[in-house]
């Protein structure tokens, strides 16, 4: 297991090159100029190009593109354009409300996707099967940004139960406070995955339930609960582990969009305005940072699955 632990971690290099070596090279193809931006439309031509000598936009592609790999080699992601200070502080800044609605709406899309599979599966062909699976489909084609705007509709205009937009910082209001302001949020992000989630677990608990040990098992008079919780659950899990580590990934993508309808200042947001601010390093700097978790994440699941069936092994 150590071994392949460490093989994974040195795959994430050549990973990583790739993703720099795309991102460089679309961020600067994209029309416009960050040293423009930065002084203003209305100021000189003069200026602009000293603002361009001072961020080193005047050298060559390939010049600039040694000096990011140099950097990225020592952990470093560089400097904002707009901040004026490094990438990591910038990423630093908005990294927490990113995290927890990450991890709040994983938690969702899990305890709803895998609860109404196993429902779903234990009384199959039944009302609350055909039920789940409506629900399910319909979740899963819904566009995020049309749910998030209905949640916050109803919600917090009709209803004013919860905050329609922004984010209460753990040190500003506490646990609570924090994920209040989070939970329209991580439903409209969560509830897709938890679909995809809904139907993984009913296939795999459907297909466990019709091999031999099972029938063995329910010959033997062993309660359908045991039979469930403890047999069946154990080996179904596998594959959809698998569906919620790419969740995982799938949520820190997908939260460019609903921080931005929820006005949530995390990474997402933070993505979409050095976009049109044309900061390259920030732009750059958060794909690295989400390609990283990305492959941390199918490490994380490639481990798991030799605590689910220790039949797995990896050498």
């Amino acid at each position: 297991m150590i071994g392949f632990i460490i093989r994974r971690l040195i795959s994430i290099i050549p990973v990583l090159a790739v993703v720099a070596v795309v991102s460089f090279s679309i961020v600067h193809m994209a029309p416009g100029d960050p040293a423009l931006m930065i002084a203003g439309e209305d100021a000189s031509p003069a200026d602009v190009q000293a603002i361009r000598e001072k961020l080193g936009l005047d050298r060559p592609l390939p010049v600039q593109f040694g000096i990011y790999i140099g950097q990225l080699v020592r952990g470093d992601l560089g400097e904002s354009l707009f901040f004026s200070y490094p990438v990591i502080q910038a990423i630093g800044e908005r990294l927490e409300p990113t995290v927890m609605l990450t991890i709040f709406s994983l938690t969702i899309a899990i305890i709803l996707g895998v609860g109404a599979g196993i429902l779903a599966a234990v009384r199959k062909n039944s009302v609350a099967d055909r039920t789940v699976l409506v629900f399910s489909l319909f979740a899963l084609t819904m566009p995020n940004f049309w749910l998030a705007l209905n949640l916050i509709l109803l919600f917090s205009v009709t209803l004013g139960w919860l905050p329609a937009s922004g984010y209460v910082s753990l040190e500003q209001g506490g646990l609570g406070a924090a994920l209040r302001s989070l939970v329209l949020p991580s439903i409209a992000l969560g509830l897709s995955q938890a679909a995809l989630i809904c139907r993984m677990t009913r296939s795999s608990v459907l297909e466990v339930f019709g091999q031999d040990f099972i029938r063995t098992a329910r010959a033997k008079g062993v309660k359908q609960s045991v039979v469930l919780f403890r047999h069946v659950l154990r080996n179904a899990l596998v594959p959809v582990v698998t569906v919620a580590g790419l969740a995982f990934a799938s949520l820190i993508g997908g939260s460019v969009v609903t921080e931005t309808v929820f006005a949530i200042p995390g990474i997402g947001s933070l993505m979409v305005q050095s976009i049109f601010r044309r900061d390259y390093p920030v732009i750059q700097g958060t794909l690295i940072l989400v390609a990283s978790v990305y492959v941390l994440v199918n490490l994380i699941v490639d481990m798991i699955y030799v605590a689910l069936d220790p039949r797995i092994s990896y050498g």
